[in-house]
């Protein structure tokens, strides 16, 4: 999973909770997800295939590359929740391989429902496209070690001016490098990511700096071409600067998010589920903002 940032607005406080309206969103949520699921199982025994998965963080970015010519195919539920504050979003990536060490992904976010204090909106969000180019491969007895840059840019396709806003009406840019080592048993994994954020008008919002450190296990060894599961413990953190309004600074904005929590990872050759949630425990926000409470993201992948 790839993280970006949309600027917040302020709207009249609301102190209720209409528990009815979020059982309604969470479960019209997991209706399309088990949708997409049936779907991803058709398609599975359709395009029968004997290539397997290699493994990746779920709230990160590993260093694996498809391989040259093929496609994949994922779709993710993810729901975040920052006090009153809640998004629940449905997106779809498309990889491809244009060779065994340089693949594409293109990101289609939609937001199902984003709400802020009385304020509620939905759409298409912003549009990405990321590169990740493998620069070096070690093989071991059983094991690998990988790196790999990444570069991507962030297109303005959502609203930036619906209430509150499902983009950003900019572009913004990406760079980042990525690391991994996988064993039979052990996953060490180690990211850093960075969105250089452009101005919209006279609204710009701060870039962000992203950090993640993962540590996977493989409880049960399988064959090569059976069921397998891995669980990971992720930490993930987050510098958010401040954003800038007509080039002054907006003090309620930007700060430090550090999470951690458990994710796994279960794959059948050519598919996988995976999820996970993460639960903040250091916030340095600047000014007033509403604190995060956790996100968590439910997904499946499909190679051919």
């Amino acid at each position: 999973m790839e993280a970006t940032s949309n600027a917040k607005l302020t709207y009249p406080e609301c102190n209720s909770v209409n528990y009815v309206e979020m059982l309604t969103s969470v479960c019209q949520s997991l209706f399309f997800m088990i949708c997409l699921i049936i779907c991803f199982l058709i398609t599975t025994f359709i395009f029968t295939s004997n290539s397997t998965f290699a493994h990746e963080p779920v709230f990160s970015l590993g260093p694996e590359t498809i391989f040259k010519g093929g496609f994949g195919l994922e779709t993710e539920v993810e729901y975040d929740k920052s006090g009153s504050e809640r998004e629940i979003g449905l997106h779809e990536e498309i990889i491809y391989g244009l060779r065994e060490n340089l693949s594409l992904t293109g990101r289609f976010p939609f937001i199902l429902e984003k709400k802020e204090d009385s304020a509620k909106s939905s759409g298409l969000s912003d549009i990405s496209l990321r590169g990740k180019f493998r620069f070096f491969k070690k093989d071991y007895l059983g094991a690998q070690d990988k790196a790999a840059l990444i570069g991507g840019i962030k297109f303005p396709t959502g609203d930036e001016d619906k209430k509150p806003p499902v983009g950003t009406g900019s572009f913004d840019y990406l760079a980042g490098l990525t690391a991994g080592h996988e064993s039979l048993k052990w996953y060490y994994f180690g990211t850093l990511r960075y969105w250089f954020n452009n101005k919209d008008g006279i609204k710009e919002k701060g870039d962000l700096f992203l950090y993640d450190i993962s540590f996977g296990l493989r409880p049960v060894l399988r064959e090569y071409y059976e069921h397998d599961l891995v669980t990971l413990l992720e930490f993930s953190g987050e510098h958010r600067n401040r954003d800038k309004v007509d080039n002054l600074q907006d003090d309620d904005s930007g700060g430090d998010i550090l999470y951690l929590g458990p994710t796994f990872l279960w794959s059948y050759r050519n598919w996988m589920i995976k999820g996970g949630i993460q639960l903040p425990i250091y916030q340095d926000l600047n000014g007033e903002q509403k604190k995060e409470d956790f996100r968590s993201i439910l997904a499946i992948e499909v190679h051919f």
